[in-house]
This record gives C-alpha cells, structure tokens and sequence, in this order.
C-alpha cells in the first residue's frame, strides 16, 4: 500500500493518491478510537466527558 502511494505520488496519479491519503487518515482516526476506548477500559477514572482542567 505504500509503495503504490508512492508510485502514485511520483507519477501524479491523483486519484489513487487522495484515495490512500484519505484510507490512511481513517485508519490512524480509528487506531486513535481505539487506544481511547482502551484507556477508559484499563482504568475505569479515566473519563473524557469531565473536565476539570
């Protein structure tokens, strides 16, 4: 997946280039989800709806 967003960039294919970027920008969106929902999971104080700060 890299390498053709690569090849893509260099040959300025610009289709496939905002495809990978937008599959790679929801990807990394739902790693993020994730880590969160795991956090609040591992330790139940944690709550992101209360800020105190």
């Amino acid at each position: 997946m890299g390498r053709m967003s690569y090849e893509a960039a260099v040959s300025r294919d610009y289709p496939v280039v905002f495809g990978s970027l937008f599959i790679f920008t929801v990807f990394g969106l739902l790693i993020k989800l994730i880590g969160d929902v795991c956090y609040t999971l591992v330790d139940p104080r944690i709550d992101f709806s209360a800020r105190n700060a």
